[in-house]
């Protein structure tokens, strides 16, 4: 009698662990960063600077369509960085795209993009576009799908923080990304003078295991519990 209660027992701890393991799997996974480098914190162009016109390729994790991307150090001309000690601001010299490309990002997982804008004058227009590059992993080709695209205006009055949650849910395709954000028009009627950005974010929470896999874990683990105790 006394064997059994043990192993009554050790089957009843052994199902609480399992137990704990699938709660563990139906909760939320915690969201992942997988943008880089979008407060433009790098590289750094000094306190004693004002601005800098950068070759594209020594700031890492962006790519523009212009012909430099341009960095502000915080408080110059009056405009406090976002987020740290650097923003950058869209037009450098035109009306360019300043754009990065992300990978890794498994199929199905909820992204959730969030950037801050500012006008330099007036009121500043911008674009932004998420695009799925498909299997060729190439923009600009058939096998592309935009996640999400919409434009957003800035005055300067304050940083507009802006959330893609606000204008519902983007899910995963499973290829590569590419995060674009494109001048649309400046207050100041100027090519170069316009659309300040800073602290680009890009989260991906994985998916959560479907409540009809934990049913199955768990009837395989009651199974297994049932032999087990037959044999006893």
């Amino acid at each position: 009698m006394l064997a059994v209660l043990e192993m009554a027992l050790r089957q009843s701890r052994a199902l609480a662990l399992t137990t704990l393991v699938l709660l563990g799997l139906a909760a939320p996974a915690a969201a992942v960063t997988v943008s880089y480098n979008g407060d433009f914190e790098q590289i750094d162009i000094g306190d004693g600077k004002r601005f800098s016109l950068l070759a594209p390729s020594s700031v890492p994790g962006w790519q523009t369509t212009d012909r430099a991307i341009e960095l502000w150090a915080n408080g110059f001309n009056g405009v406090t960085s976002y987020s740290g000690d650097q923003h950058a601001e869209l037009n450098a010299y035109t009306f360019g795209t300043l754009f990065q490309t992300i990978t890794g990002v498994g199929v199905g997982g909820a992204i959730e993009l969030s950037f801050a804008h500012r006008a330099r004058q007036g009121t500043d227009v911008m674009r932004v576009l998420l695009t799925d590059l498909g299997d060729d992993g190439e923009y600009g080709t058939a096998d592309d799908t935009d996640l999400f695209d919409r434009q957003f205006s800035a005055t300067t009055a304050a940083w507009q923080v802006n959330q893609s949650s606000d204008f519902g849910s983007i899910s995963a395709l499973g290829g590569d990304l590419r995060l674009s954000f494109t001048a649309v028009s400046t207050g100041s009627g100027s090519p170069s003078v316009g659309n300040f950005i800073d602290d680009v974010t890009v989260d991906v929470s994985p998916v959560p295991l479907p409540a009809a896999g934990l049913l199955l874990l768990g009837a395989l683990a009651g199974l297994g519990f049932a032999r087990r105790a037959r044999r006893a």
